[in-house]
């Protein structure tokens, strides 16, 4: 039997390679957990190392999450995820790629050797408690903000996406891919949007097109791999423009793909691979999390 849904806060934190990349993903992931939905999102800021003060500065949020898991099966998958994002525990409070702490679940307090609920050092730490503040006035933080606590600045990614998740009606079929999480990126993201088809000239709607043998054919046979490369071309302009080393990119597209696309029959049957755009932007180390 299911645990009732309850309201919980996270705070992420990442202070290694590319810091924005990695809280994205974790958002992406934690939003794709079984009976967990991502509801809010704070600001993203720069602060300065706790406790282990060696490192580079890192990036930090909080997001609140509704869920229907219990804390321990919620704290295994957050590990399951710190651990395929590459983080590995060397140095306590040492640099890592991507840190997940449960700090309120519900109004449960909890104290067992795997877990301690509340977080227990929430309140010595402004990287915490500010991104709180964001999404939840409500809870009674503001008097343990610190003045000497160390830089906390906010600041504002910058980060491409596939248009069709932002809800432009961009894809073949004339719609789009609009996506809640993305929704809620907005307030906190300088999303840069890029639709590699239709900036290399192909119309809305278009004939679909997948990738076989190397070249884009749509569905009636016609090779349209000019249109894809010089999509691809354009759209990687924009982001060097821009300077943006991470991207979000829709799934399984002759285009956007990234790690799986349809394998050209036109049957929903996916390969391994990527699409014409996300082989150009890996090539120049843009980071792709892919939705």
């Amino acid at each position: 039997m299911l645990n009732k849904k309850v309201d919980v806060y996270l705070s992420l934190g990442s202070n290694m390679k590319n810091r924005v990349y990695y809280l994205l993903k974790a958002i992406l992931e934690i939003d794709s957990l079984e009976y967990t939905q991502v509801k809010k999102i704070s600001n993203f800021y720069e602060t300065e190392p706790w406790g282990f003060k060696e490192q580079e500065n890192f990036n930090n949020i909080a997001i609140k999450i509704e869920t229907s898991l219990l804390p321990l099966k919620l704290l295994k998958y957050l590990l399951n995820i710190e651990k395929k994002l590459d983080r590995v525990r060397k140095i306590k409070w040492g640099p890592r790629t991507i840190d997940i702490d449960i700090i309120f679940y519900d109004n449960l307090e909890i104290n067992i050797e795997e877990l301690i609920l509340p977080h227990p050092r929430f309140y010595r730490r402004n990287f915490v408690l500010k991104p709180l503040l964001d999404i939840n006035e409500n809870i009674n933080l503001r008097k343990f903000l610190k003045v000497d606590c160390g830089k906390i600045e906010k600041i504002t990614p910058k980060v491409g996406i596939s248009g069709c998740l932002l809800g432009k009606n961009v894809k073949y079929n004339g719609k789009n891919n609009w996506n809640k999480v993305v929704e809620l990126l907005k307030e906190r993201v300088n999303f840069i949007d890029i639709c590699p088809e239709v900036l290399g000239g192909l119309s809305i709607p278009r004939i679909p097109s997948e990738i076989r043998d190397e070249k884009v054919i749509n569905k009636i046979g016609e090779d349209v791999t000019k249109y894809f490369l010089k999509g691809g071309e354009k759209a990687l302009n924009i982001l060097k423009k821009e300077n943006i080393k991470t991207v979000i990119l829709k799934s399984k597209s002759p285009s956007c793909g990234y790690g799986k696309i349809y394998d050209g029959t036109f049957s929903k049957v996916l390969k391994d691979g990527n699409g014409i755009s996300s082989n150009m932007f890996q090539k120049e180390d843009i980071d792709i999390v892919s939705l």
